[in-house]
């Protein structure tokens, strides 16, 4: 069994601008961020099954669709007027960060490299 995954308060999180969704099963949670170019990025976690989701939509479209089944830890903050979701991942001599700042417009960078 893989250690629990890491996770934000959601008391700190009520600042930020952003909507939080509980779920029926309290160990996951979504959250929705709006760009100012009318984009929402919904970042969604699973405590217990240490994965997290990521979906950007434009409307109706979705212009990326992630998904993270080795998720070591999550955060949400504003990052100079942005709010930025982090996912690191943590599997067999693999080391991931996922980084999608939500402003202006959104930005995805996602790096996985052999430890």
């Amino acid at each position: 069994m893989s250690a629990q995954l890491e996770v934000p308060r959601l008391e700190d999180l009520d600042d930020l601008g952003i909507v939080i969704e509980p779920s029926s099963q309290p160990w996951v949670v979504s959250v929705i961020a709006w760009a100012n170019d009318g984009c929402t990025v919904k970042l969604t976690w699973d405590e217990i099954a240490g994965s997290a989701s990521v979906r950007w939509r434009d409307g109706d479209d979705v212009r990326l669709s992630l998904e993270r089944e080795t998720a070591s830890k999550i955060s949400v903050r504003d990052e100079h007027g942005r709010i930025e979701f982090r996912v690191w991942s943590r599997c067999e001599g693999l080391d991931g960060l996922l980084t999608v700042q939500v402003g202006e417009h959104v930005t995805v960078h996602d790096t996985l490299l052999r430890t």
